[in-house]
């Protein structure tokens, strides 16, 4: 029995790794069991203890049993060969992440604005071609960056609205202004719609980047800057 309990891994060190390897910050954690940041670092080091309610809840979260989250003595090696950066480190690229979405969505909208408006009000065959080159090769690199965010959006279990945001981003900024002969009217009601278009998609990228779940408006309108935890739907 004592040698049993020898190897046996602390229930805080075995809750902090199994986080970690979830991919879950203390704050994102915290939300999805309605309780504070401090809860889960108390239990992380050893202040507390996590109820029974909160090990069921825990062990559904990681896809084991309360039995093996109590005393699985070699499983959470597994957890610790997962590489992950410390939870400020995280918190701070995905930050950085909504902040880098948000701006290249707005040049790519801006970019193609710009080029449309250069083909129907200040074409010159002999300086705008190399102009417009540089514009599109611009405009095609902040496309594919963009394009990888949402890869990465995807693979942090976010949904398709995000992507289909973006096509209609690229439809109202070249496609509809063309098609209506970009006039002013035209561009104006392209630019508003398009400027949704980025509002919409950089809050959905935020908050599952953030908060590890879908965007709630009401929510986020509330409290725009996420100063408070935000309650399950």
């Amino acid at each position: 029995m004592d040698a049993r309990n020898a190897d046996r891994i602390p229930l805080s060190t075995q809750l902090r790794e199994l986080r970690r390897a979830h991919g879950y910050t203390q704050g994102q954690l915290a939300i999805r069991l309605r309780l504070t940041r401090q809860a889960i670092s108390k239990w992380e080091n050893g202040q507390s203890t996590p109820d029974l309610d909160n090990l069921r809840q825990l062990s559904g979260l990681y896809g084991c049993s309360v039995d093996e989250l109590l005393g699985m003595p070699a499983a959470s090696d597994a957890a610790r060969a997962v590489p992950t950066p410390s939870e400020g480190a995280r918190i701070m690229r995905d930050r950085s992440l909504v902040w880098k979405h948000a701006l290249l969505s707005g040049g790519v909208l801006g970019l193609e604005l710009a080029l449309v408006n250069a083909l129907h009000e200040a074409f010159d065959p002999m300086t705008s071609p190399p102009i417009m080159l540089v514009f599109c090769g611009i405009a095609l690199l902040c496309g594919v960056k963009l394009f990888s965010y949402t890869v990465e959006y995807r693979q942090r279990g976010g949904s398709k609205v995000l992507a289909v945001l973006e096509l209609a981003l690229v439809l109202l900024g070249l496609v509809a202004p063309l098609a209506l002969g970009a006039t002013p009217t035209a561009m104006a009601i392209c630019s508003l719609l398009g400027l949704l278009c980025v509002f919409c998609a950089n809050r959905i990228f935020a908050w599952r980047l953030l908060y590890q779940r879908p965007w709630n408006p009401r929510e986020d309108f509330r409290d725009p800057l996420g100063r408070r935890n935000h309650t399950l739907r």
